[in-house]
Formats: structure tokens, C-alpha cells, sequence
């Protein structure tokens, strides 16, 4: 029996280090979708004329899933996934806004795509990305959207308080079925390497990005 469990052990520590292990990081093509270090901090003016103050931070982090199992215990492989994450707020904490990019374990659909979140207050926009294309309907969180119902395209620019913006996403709800808060965004422009340039609120206000 002694013996047994010896060449047990020494099989499963010879597996062990027969495990593969993958890396995934984030495309280079959709890192431009996070803000560089130096536009995490801005101010945004209402239709009002207020002026409100936006301040991000940014983090990276990796986590790991495991395959198969050999004796129900070791795994056969090991994936390393990279996550990019910023998030930040107003100065009157009435806006939330968080972004998550997390490398993807391709399928042969769409190889290349990363998964991208956007949280607005309520509103969870969840969608593959691959460069300018997107896939909302190709994330794996779609039901954690909640029953939004939402359009994404790309724009090459677009202008907001005289500042031109080169590659957009433009974020437009149709419907939802919960209901929503005054500060809930109905629209939404995020540009490269600069994050949110302007939304418009449930309320009907909207807020542009200064430059």
C-alpha cells in the first residue's frame, strides 16, 4: 500500500511539471482604448455652464484559470489572463465610471478580441473588441447587462468643445428593464487614449470634456 502511494505521488509530481502554461495579454490594437497617463484627470461643463472635476486611476492585474484536471487534482494547463482597469469619478461622487479590459481566450469566431466593460453608474456596457470593431453580442457578460439594450459604433472623430477626438465609441441605450436613475447615461462618446469626452444623462443634461 506504502509503495502504491509513493508511485502515485511520484507520477502526479511528473505531471505536474508536464502542465502548460498560456499567457494572454491585452492586443496592442485596444490598448489605445484606456486613457494615457496624463488625461486621467479632466473637467467636464454641463448644459448648465457648471463645471465638475473627473480624476481616474489606473491598474493592471492578472488572473489565472486552470483546464483538465490529472487525478482530479493537477491541472493539464494553466492560462495567465492580463486585466487593465481604470476608474474614477466627479468631484460631487455622482458619476461613476470604471473601464476593464481583460485579454480573452480566443475562439476561432473572433480570434484576437479582448473583453471590454464600461460601468457607468447602473449601466454595464459589455462587449468584445478587436481594434474598431465591436461585438456586443459576443461577451461572455451580456446577461449581466440586465436587459440593456444598446447600439456601439465607431466614429474615425468627433468634435466636443472644439477639440477633435480621432477614434470614438459612440454608445447609445434604446431600452432597458430596470428602472434607471436621473444620472443614468443614455449616451456615451469615449475616446482613445483620452476615456469619456461627453454623455448625456437621463435627465436630459448633457456633459462635454474640456479641453
Amino acid at each position: 500500500m506504502k509503495n502504491r502511494i509513493i508511485i502515485v505521488c511520484a507520477l502526479a509530481l511528473v505531471m505536474a511539471s508536464c502542465v502548460k502554461t498560456k499567457f494572454y495579454q491585452v492586443n496592442d490594437a485596444n490598448r489605445d482604448w484606456f486613457a494615457d497617463t496624463t488625461n486621467l484627470h479632466f473637467t467636464m461643463m454641463d448644459d448648465n455652464g457648471i463645471m465638475q472635476s473627473f480624476r481616474f486611476d489606473a491598474a493592471s492585474s492578472y488572473s489565472t484559470e486552470t483546464g483538465a484536471a490529472i487525478l482530479f487534482i493537477i491541472p493539464t494547463d494553466k492560462g495567465v489572463h492580463e486585466h487593465i482597469d481604470q476608474s474614477g469619478s466627479n468631484t460631487y461622487g455622482s458619476i461613476r465610471v470604471s473601464t476593464a479590459l481583460s485579454a480573452y481566450k480566443n475562439d476561432d469566431e473572433h480570434e484576437g478580441t479582448d473583453e471590454f466593460r464600461m460601468y457607468f453608474n447602473e449601466a454595464i456596457y459589455a462587449m468584445r473588441i478587436d481594434g474598431n470593431q465591436f461585438y456586443p453580442d459576443k461577451c461572455y457578460e451580456t446577461d449581466y447587462n440586465g436587459g440593456m439594450e444598446y447600439t456601439v459604433e465607431y466614429l474615425d472623430s468627433f468634435g466636443v468643445s472644439g477639440k477633435n477626438y480621432e477614434g470614438v465609441m459612440h454608445l447609445k441605450l434604446i431600452d432597458i428593464a430596470y428602472p434607471r436613475t436621473m444620472n443614468f447615461p443614455t449616451e456615451i462618446y469615449y475616446a482613445k487614449q483620452f476615456g469619456l469626452i461627453q454623455c448625456t444623462l437621463d435627465n436630459k443634461v448633457s456633459l462635454y470634456r474640456m479641453p
